[in-house]
Order: C-alpha cells, then structure tokens, then sequence
C-alpha cells in the first residue's frame, strides 16, 4: 500500500484549527455586507455542529447520498442567486460559503484539507474584490496563522497515523512548534509585503464596496426634486475625503466641491437637458493614470486636490472649481453638456484622484467690467448662444417684479448677480425641514420667493436661478458639497452627506462660468465644536481607513513607480550630499549608477534574489527533516538498486526489501527504521546507530559480490 493509499483510509476528526480557519475566513466575507442575513445565520449553525460533533459524527455526516444532496442544494442556491442578477462575485461567495460549511459536515476518511483550505483561501480572495474595509488586514493576518496550524496539525496527524503511534502527534506540539508558527507566519507577511511593493500590480478589484450605500437622495443623478438635498443632509456618513498636495486647503466657508449642474426647471424639479443634436456625455480622450487635460493651461496658480470619493449614484466625481487636469486609476472619464464629470460603471466603487483646478474666478473688479451673457454652443450653422440657461417656467409676475426690485441699483451684471445673492442672505432663513411649499396653483419656488423665505440650500440656490433669468443673467444650479471637517489626526478634510449643498453658476463673457452662494454661510455650515473622545477616535479609525485604501487596496503600478523613484531620488540625494562632504575622487562605477534608471536597477535587483534562491535550493529532492542515519542507509541501498518512491512509506519499503536482503542486513535496517519513526514523528532522542549502518552495508556488499560470483 502506498503512503497516498494508506492517508486515504485514515479516519481522524479535524483539528480544531480548521474550524478557526473557516470562520476567521466567513468573517472577511460577513464584513462585506454582501451575504444575506440567513446565510450567514446557516454557516454558524453548520460550524457549530460539525465542531461538536467531529467525535460521534451523526450518521448523515458519513451519508454519500446526504452530502450530494447538499451539495445540489448549493448548486441550486448559486444558480438562483446568479439568474435573479447578482454579480458572478456575489453567487460565488454564496457557494463558497455553504460549501465550506458542508465540507466541515463532511466527516468521511480525507487524504488531507486541500479543499478545505482551497475554499477558505477562495473566501478571502473574494472578500478581497469586495470590500476595502479597515477589518479586512486583522482578519487576513489571523487567517494567514490559522491557515498554517491547521496544515501542520493535519501533517503531523497523519505521519503519526502512519508511523503507528497517533499519540505522537499530540507529544509533538510544543511552545518550540508554537513559536515556530508564528515565526514563520510573520516571515509570510514580510514576504508578502515585500512582493507586494515589487511585484507589478494590476487592478482586480470587480466590487469594492465603501462606507456604505451609494448616495440615492442627493440630486447627484440627472433629474432631482427640491428637498432632496435637505433629507441627506440629515445622514452623517462620510462622502469625500480630501487631501491637499501642495498648500492646505482652504477654510470650511470656502470649500466647494462640484458634482452636478442642472440648466432646466419646472418650478419644481430640475434636470439635465437633453438635445437631438448634442448627446448628453461626451468620452473625454486620454488614460486616467498619465492624466487628462481638460482645459488649456492659463498661467494661473493651480490647486492640487487629492480626493478619495466613496460610492455615488451616477458615478459622479467632484472637482473643486475649474479642473484644468485629472488623474486617476481609470481609462476614461466623461463630460455631460453642463460641465460635470463621470466616471462610467465605477459608480458602486470607492474611488481615488488627483484634481488640479482653480476655484471661480472672484476678481471683482474684472467681473464689473464683465457682462453675462449665454454661452456659445457648437450648431450646425456655426455657434449660437445656449439660450437654455435664461428659460423660465409659467411664474406669477410678481416673481419677475421682485427680481427687478432687488436689482434695480446695481450698475451692472456682476453688481446685479450680487444684490439678488445678498438679498436672499438677508431676508431668507436656513432651515433643512422646511414647511409644506406650493399648492396646485403655484410652484414650490412661488411660494418661497412669494412667502416666507424659509428652506434650506436647494430653495435659495432655485429662487436665486429664477431671479437672475427673469434679469437676463445667464444661471443654472450646481449641487455638490461644501464646508467640511478637517481630521486633525489624517491631515485631511472629511466631508459627509450632511455637507451637501446647491449653489448658483452665473455665466460672464471674459470669466465664464462664476459661482454664487446664496444660502446664508453662518447658518448652513457645520458648527465647530471642541471634539469628543468618541469623535477622536473615529477621526483615527477614518485615517487609518484612508492610509488602508490609498497605500495597499488601490495601490497600483502607478504608486509602484512613484515610491521606486521616490527612493531612488533620496538615495542620490544622500549620496550627493556624501560626496560634498567627501574628498573628491573619480569613480566611474558610481557615475555610472547615477544614470541607471530605478526601474532597471530593481530589475537587476530582483533577478539577482532569484539566482540567489534557486542556486540555495537543496538539490535531489532530500528532505532535511529525515535523520541522518536514515538517510545514510538509504544511499547505501540506493547504490545497490533499492531507491525508496516518495510515495511509498518507510515499513512498506522494509517490507519490499525482507525477501532480497539477508537477515543480519533486514534486522539492522529494520532497526534503522524503527528509530527513524521513533525520532522523526516521536520526538524521541537520536541513537547512535553506527553499528547497524556496518551491519547493513556488510550484508549489502556481501549479496553485489554474490551477483557477481553468479556472473561469473
């Protein structure tokens, strides 16, 4: 019988590492949040029953024909879960999830937990394509340890098994052994971190899910109602984190963040409007990662944002003010008519870029000599002014009436656009659950014009839209977020749903688009209050997320490069200043390595390693583990023919040997192998065994010189 043979009738429970393994490994898919509630309520009830049953396992547990009809049952979940429209990654994880379950059910003799460990490494995989969680690295690190103990307790389990002595594997766990284990699990991550700076790194992220549902009630979609700003600005959760790369970022009062402008109202909702002869987006050219030009260069000072943004609706991305370039891990980006940016198919993903842009132009003294006028949109016949931005809906005159009362001393465009912005100001009052508006005969934006003068940001934006069109300026509203909170801990601004805002575009001939706030600024603004414990503490967890996702889940080539060069310019850096320190001398080797590119330097760096390792590579297959003196008497029956297969267990291959050796040589190998048994799965002592290596190798010598008296 062979040693696959002999493991393959072996009936042992598992050991209790294996369970850890699994959970541990349910758990990084449990924290995705994408498992229905009674699968995972399943997957608990299963490793509860087979732990406590892997002694006097029920019959079923041993039934072929149960567990195939389990596994159909799987087979059926997964199907359905795929036809109802779940991503492939989703059905997946339901699979392999119950059929980790039914494979600890499985209480039938194994040749070892390849399956086992093979469903559970598949979990964290998938989980891995599935969130970005801060959780997710403790969970890999303690799955990685149980990973390692649950094959080393198995081996040991069956070498003992096969070495007649089962007891021995209980003997051969040790602190040394514990210790070892985490040794050589803190050794992986070390590698692995290591490969994962040099390897080259390629996106497979199919679903990343953030902080949360994408944003469904914030107007970042093409059409939106008044209020549905106000009802998420009563959610907390965060929505952009913000990083400058150059300057710090401005105050709270002036961060603005542009997601969506709306160019066409009915009293009520407004929208994006579409053309026959325009299409609504346009594919920007160019690739994300070596950046995309989006406007020419004018010789202004630029800001320079880096924004992670969490899922939205739409797949919005937004730009602090006129973005002049982009760039970000993703092919192409689209523009709709009104100046917003897309990232198509990626609205379910967490998401990070690079902004550099400008805020609106606010000189005032060229913006009084400006005027507002449409801007030219492409026609058929040659441009003409986009006269979208000046319609109206059917208004009560005294609308028109009141917008030429606020306005009527101002001298000039910019003067008018900033009486009607200080008026709403004046007499408006901010609040995010305003009173019932408009009746079946008049519009929401009547009564507030008309009424009160009371709603949140979304009203004063709309009423000041209507005033500057029934004025001739040319003006659409804008909806995105601004304000914030800076993370004292992180260094950045973390900006939530409660920071969502609509303001005004007004658009002048020399300036172009310029940005008007109406909403009163002390009112709409998060109050700045001393922090909490509570709120310090989020503010790390919220940094340590940010660090997770920015330097190891959206870590990419790009970065790759960029930290390689980073190094390489300190390290030359260093030596240049070394050298200025030095006397000077003429090294042409270290001239010539200045030159070497870093890339091409790691690459000879990395070859070099891999020469090293397989020049290290013990040679013939030994095993290290195996004693000495068993080694020795195998070399000796090698010489004479006998080679042990590496499939073939030890008493086996004594037994194969009993009818060709003589008995003094059979005895002393026989002895030989006992203590190889005994010492390796045992833990016992070394014995010398010099004088059953002689016998041996007398009997061998004595049956070559018989062979070839016979040749004779």
């Amino acid at each position: 019988m062979t040693r696959t043979d002999f493991r393959g009738a072996v009936e042992a429970p598992r050991p209790a590492a294996a369970w850890v393994m699994s959970i541990v490994a349910s758990a990084t898919l449990w924290i995705t949040e994408q498992l229905p509630l009674w699968i995972i309520a399943l997957q608990i009830v299963t490793f509860g029953v087979s732990y406590f049953t892997r002694h006097k396992p029920p019959a079923f547990r041993n039934s072929r024909i149960w567990l195939n009809i389990f596994i159909a049952g799987i087979t059926i979940i997964t199907i359905r879960s795929a036809l109802d429209g779940n991503p492939a990654t989703i059905s997946l994880a339901y699979f392999t999830s119950l059929a980790q379950g039914l494979q600890l059910l499985d209480a039938r003799p194994r040749k070892s937990e390849f399956n086992l460990v093979a469903l559970a490494l598949f979990q964290v995989t998938l989980a891995s394509n599935l969130t970005d969680s801060i959780l997710f690295p403790p969970l890999l690190v303690v799955f990685l340890a149980t990973v390692t103990w649950t094959l080393l307790v198995h081996t040991l389990m069956m070498e003992a098994t096969e070495a007649g002595d089962p007891a021995a594997a209980s003997r051969a766990i040790t602190s040394d052994l514990r210790r070892m284990t985490v040794v050589a699990t803190c050794a992986s991550l070390a590698l692995a971190g290591a490969l994962f700076l040099l390897l080259p790194r390629l996106n497979t992220n199919m679903l990343r899910g953030g902080a949360g549902a994408s944003i469904s009630l914030s107007g970042f979609s093409e059409r939106v109602s008044l209020g549905d700003v106000g009802r998420i600005r009563k959610d907390s959760s965060v929505v952009m984190r913000i990083q400058a790369l150059d300057d710090e970022l401005p105050a709270p009062s002036e961060n603005y963040w542009r997601g969506l402008a709306f160019d066409e109202f009915d009293g009520t909702n407004w929208a994006i409007s579409s053309s026959e002869r325009v299409a609504s987006r346009r594919a920007v050219s160019g690739i994300g990662r070596f950046g995309i030009e989006l406007s020419a260069d004018d010789g202004s000072r630029l800001l320079a944002q880096r924004i992670v943004r969490e899922p939205v609706a739409a797949g919005v991305l937004f730009t602090p003010g006129v973005v002049q370039r982009i760039e970000g891990p993703f092919q192409n980006i689209e523009l709709d008519r009104n100046g917003a940016l897309y990232l198509p198919g990626r609205g379910n993903e967490r998401v990070r870029y690079t902004i550099w842009g400008h805020g609106s132009e606010r000189d005032a003294e060229r913006l009084r000599a400006d005027r507002a006028t449409p801007p030219l949109e492409p026609h058929a016949g040659g441009p003409r002014p986009a006269t979208r931005y000046l319609q109206l809906p059917p208004l009560d005159e005294a609308v028109r009436d009141r917008a030429r009362e606020i306005s009527q001393s101002a001298s000039g465009d910019f003067e008018r656009a900033l009486s009607i912005r200080d008026a709403l100001r004046e007499t408006g009052r901010y609040t995010d659950s305003p009173p019932p508006l408009g009746d079946d005969e008049t519009s929401p934006i009547e009564a507030f014009l008309l009424g009160n003068l009371e709603g949140h940001c979304e009203y004063f934006a709309s009423a000041m839209v209507v005033l500057a069109r029934a004025e001739g300026l040319p003006a659409r509203l804008v909806n995105g977020f601004a304000g914030g909170v800076p993370n004292e801990v992180g260094g950045f601004i973390e900006v939530s749903r409660a920071d969502a805002h609509a303001w005004v575009e007004i658009h002048f001939e020399e300036a172009g688009w310029v940005r008007f706030d109406p909403t009163p600024p002390d009112l709409r603004l998060r109050v700045a209050t001393a922090l909490s414990p509570w709120q310090r503490l989020a503010q790390v967890g919220s940094a340590i997320e940010l660090w997770w996702f920015q330097h190891v889940v959206d870590f990419d080539s790009a970065d790759q490069i960029s930290a390689l060069r980073g190094l390489w310019a300190k390290w030359q850096e260093k030596r240049s200043q070394d050298a200025e320190n030095a006397p000077a001398t003429s090294n042409q080797l270290e001239n010539t390595l200045r030159g070497v590119d870093p890339i091409v330097f790691f690459a000879i760096f990395a070859g070099l390693l891999l020469a090293v390792a397989a020049w290290r590579r013990p040679r013939g297959g030994q095993n290290e583990a195996i004693p000495a003196t068993y080694l020795r008497a195998q070399k000796i029956l090698a010489k004479a023919g006998w080679e042990r297969n590496a499939t073939v267990s030890a008493r086996a291959f004594l037994a194969r040997l009993s009818p060709t050796l003589p008995t003094d040589g059979i005895q002393a190998f026989k002895t030989i192998t006992e203590h190889y048994l005994a010492e390796r799965f045992g833990a016992r002592a070394p014995v010398d065994l010099q004088a059953e290596l002689e016998a041996l190798q007398n009997a061998v010598d004595r049956m070559r010189l018989g062979n070839q008296a016979d040749v004779r």
